[in-house]
């Protein structure tokens, strides 16, 4: 892998290790704004695309996002000769483009998911669907009794949700990348719900000493007061498919560009820049008393640059990316493994072997972690345990 950064970064498959399974055959909705399909690690994996109307397309990401998930599950590395590769590699995916318009109204958010719910549910035995992953949040609803005059929040999503696991398939979700700041929304608050936090592995597969769950990674209370997340997985500088040209790429640029200033550019370019990564809590409001050297150093090392392979024509074919967003996907991928170890695993059991088998992070607080981070090899062996009835 030719990374064009000397920041680490890893792919789905990385973390995961050596699985006896690949999630061969099991379906995997990833619900989200935009999908590049065209992609060589997903175009052959892709089973059936599912639009929010009738002028979706799917060779084009504007943001990236849901091409960057998609490739965590079930990317095959076809681009990289099988080292850049998803979680269930050998999964059926399936994109479905969802409506997460800021703007949008909560009955247009909330109705837009119920359909996909109930596309995923309706077809559920043609393409073997077992898995939703949810890498957005959509808030909470307040609904004022009209005898009482008194105001309840609400889960908006939540029948719909009830009506996937009744139906046997585990929805997964991430809490979001506000840390401890505001309540966990839905769908990672929903009980039925496996929702992740991010978690950091400091670029060292197979030392979790040093394993923390990220600042940015969200905790907190859930509507009916159930601590979240349930559990972390990867989520910081996750390798994975890119959109040609999208907004996740081009931001990447932008901080290249930074950093190049940074080094070489004029000093009062250097001293700007260094006065907005202080107002963003990036850099140390002392770092404007340096020397010109230290000064330039200490602004190059506040800007985060992600790592990038690959080329396909003038843009990289992956890119690495920070957040819950891709800690969902992960453990999608895994629950992916899961199920084609047992098919005969419920979204209860899939959730209760996750949390038994997750293992303590020492360095962070017990409201970041849940039950601490999926331990991917013990869940899938757990599974195939139950599977031969022993």
């Amino acid at each position: 892998m030719d990374v064009a950064n000397k920041t680490w970064a890893y792919s789905g498959r990385d973390f995961v290790g050596n699985l006896p399974t690949t999630g061969k055959g099991v379906g995997v909705v990833v619900l989200d704004q935009g999908f590049d399909t065209s992609h060589p690690d997903v175009k052959d994996r892709v089973a059936a695309t599912v639009g929010a109307g009738p002028e979706d397309v799917f060779n084009k990401d504007e943001v990236g996002h849901g091409t960057h998930v998609l490739g965590i599950v079930g990317g095959d590395g076809s681009a990289s000769a099988g080292k850049i590769r998803g979680v269930a590699p050998e999964a059926r995916l399936i994109p479905m483009k969802l409506n997460l318009d800021q703007k949008a109204s909560w009955q247009d958010l909330s109705n837009g998911f119920a359909r996909s719910v109930y596309w995923a549910v309706q077809n559920k035995e043609e393409f073997n669907i077992r898995v939703i992953n949810c890498s957005f949040l959509l808030p909470m609803v307040e609904l004022t009794d009209p005898a009482t005059g008194v105001a309840t929040l609400v889960d908006p999503l939540s029948h719909a949700i009830q009506m996937a696991t009744k139906a046997g398939i585990t929805v997964v979700a991430g809490v979001g990348n506000f840390a401890d700041q505001m309540q966990i929304m839905t769908p990672a608050g929903h009980p039925d719900v496996i929702s992740v936090g991010a978690l950091d592995v400091n670029g060292t597969l197979n030392d979790t000493s040093d394993d923390r769950v990220a600042d940015f990674s969200s905790r907190g209370r859930a509507l009916n007061g159930e601590i979240k997340p349930d559990v972390v997985a990867p989520g910081v500088h996750v390798m994975s498919a890119n959109a040609a040209g999208c907004q996740l790429e081009q931001a990447n640029v932008n901080q290249l560009k930074r950093a190049m200033l940074a080094s070489k550019g004029p000093l009062n370019v250097v001293q700007a820049l260094a006065q907005k990564q202080i107002a963003n809590n990036r850099l140390s409001p002392g770092a404007l008393q340096l020397p010109e050297g230290e000064l330039r150093a200490a602004l190059k090392d506040s800007i985060t640059i992600q790592a990038f392979a690959g080329t396909g024509g003038e843009h990289p074919l992956y890119i690495a990316q920070d957040g819950s967003s891709m800690a969902s996907p992960w453990v999608a991928g895994l629950v992916a493994n899961m199920i084609e170890a047992n098919p005969a695993l419920t979204p209860p059991q899939i959730k209760q072997i996750l949390q038994d088998t997750a293992q303590p992070v020492p360095l962070s607080p017990a409201e970041a972690q849940g039950h601490g981070a999926v331990q991917a090899q013990k869940a899938v062996a757990e599974a195939m345990r139950l599977a031969q009835g022993s």
